[in-house]
């Protein structure tokens, strides 16, 4: 600093904005912001209008404002970080949309703050048990559009050792994990999900109310981009099932759904071999998340902060001021960039209507799941009860 008190030019300081929590993680995702790649820079440019510098500022500070207007207008703070690279995340998912992008937080926090029991994700070493089980990984490597690839494997979720919100909050701390990365904030996100294995105890994994909480993510809560959804090894009746989230798909994530059955060529066609395991047909290593869940462990204290606005920030609900999350409405700005070609892969469009059903054991039930056989294993009909968890 120097005798005058000004601030270095080099100073994060300066180059983000004056509030700007200068704490570690803060700290940790500025310079990943300040070294992000060309590539990146001139893809953020092209695909979210992100032309850097003061314009750049200048919306988070239009972002941060509006956080100020709301604390102001609630007499309470809506959230925690202020910083702006945790700003730049929403304002990227919603292509430096303010307006939008506050939404966004606002259904962020309200879901984490209504919805605790599937929404929290601190501490993760409450989850290792089930990380342990190698369900879930992201993969170490993107693809040649920059994009993250998450792989989520059925058959090694077994229903009667893991509670029905492990499974939502697990693959919550995953999505806070991978949007640290600027890079994964600008490439998007590729969700694989594997459905081999699927049995009749996997039912209270798929009900209405978590099917909807699902789609509230995607499309409204978490600033990531979602570029596609790869369905491998599902089930004939798994029309029936899309029937439970198709009322609440915007058009954009219906044609972002593809469904390839037991064809792993027809994923190569959007997914490249060389990013994907050997078990789907890739070039690299067999499936493993050791690395990827040491990881997230040895951050634990990260996803505490993450979370602490709960208790640390005075953080107190107020039912007669505060907006309805069923309130938020928004609009869908993003343009369709997501790879699409009817003729190859089966997609859930808005021509095709299956049948609606009450609930997924209905599901199970009327497509004959009590005698389905599993790696020799056959699923009788009454379940076990779930383990407790120690």
């Amino acid at each position: 600093m120097s005798s005058t008190g000004s601030t270095p030019i080099n100073s994060p300081r300066k180059v983000f904005g004056k509030t700007a929590t200068l704490d570690k993680n803060a700290m940790l995702e500025y310079e990943m912001n300040k070294n992000l790649d060309c590539n990146f820079r001139e893809k953020a440019e092209k695909e979210l209008g992100e032309m850097g510098g003061e314009l750049t500022y200048t919306k988070i500070r239009q972002l941060r404002q509006q956080l100020n207007i709301y604390a102001e207008h609630h007499q309470r703070g809506l959230g925690g970080r202020r910083d702006d690279s945790f700003l730049l995340r929403f304002l990227r998912a919603k292509k430096f949309d303010v307006e939008k992008a506050f939404k966004m937080m606002q259904k962020y926090y309200k879901m984490k703050d209504e919805y605790p029991e599937i929404f929290k994700v601190s501490p993760p070493s409450e989850m290792k048990f089930m990380l342990e089980m190698q369900i879930q990984c992201m993969l170490p490597k993107k693809d040649d559009s920059g994009r993250q690839i998450y792989i989520f494997r059925v058959e090694k979720c077994d229903p009667y050792k893991i509670p029905v919100d492990y499974v939502f909050r697990s693959n919550v701390l995953a999505l806070e994990d991978a949007v640290r990365n600027p890079e994964t904030q600008i490439g998007g996100l590729v969700v694989l999900l594997d459905m081999a294995g699927l049995g009749f105890a996997h039912a209270r994994y798929l009900s209405p109310h978590l099917a909807r909480k699902t789609v509230e993510v995607v499309q409204e809560a978490f600033p990531m981009r979602f570029k596609a959804f790869h369905v491998l090894h599902e089930p004939f009746y798994f029309d029936a099932i899309l029937a439970v989230l198709k009322p609440f798909l915007k058009d954009k994530i219906r044609r972002r759904i593809h469904l390839h059955g037991n064809n792993i060529n027809s994923l190569h066609k959007y997914v490249s071999k060389d990013v994907l395991p050997v078990e789907y047909g890739g070039n690299q290593p067999a499936f493993d998340n050791t690395e990827w869940r040491t990881t997230i462990l040895d951050n634990e204290q990260y996803f505490i902060d993450l979370e602490s606005y709960n208790t640390d920030s005075g953080y107190q609900e107020d039912n007669a001021d505060a907006e309805s999350i069923e309130s938020l409405q928004f609009g869908d700005t993003e343009t369709e960039d997501s790879e699409f070609d009817e003729d190859d892969r089966r997609v859930l469009s808005p021509r095709r209507t299956p049948r609606s059903l009450v609930n997924i054991e209905e599901i199970f039930l009327k497509n004959e799941m009590n005698g389905l056989v599993i790696d020799g294993r056959e699923e009788k009909g009454t379940e076990k009860e779930v383990e407790d968890v120690k």
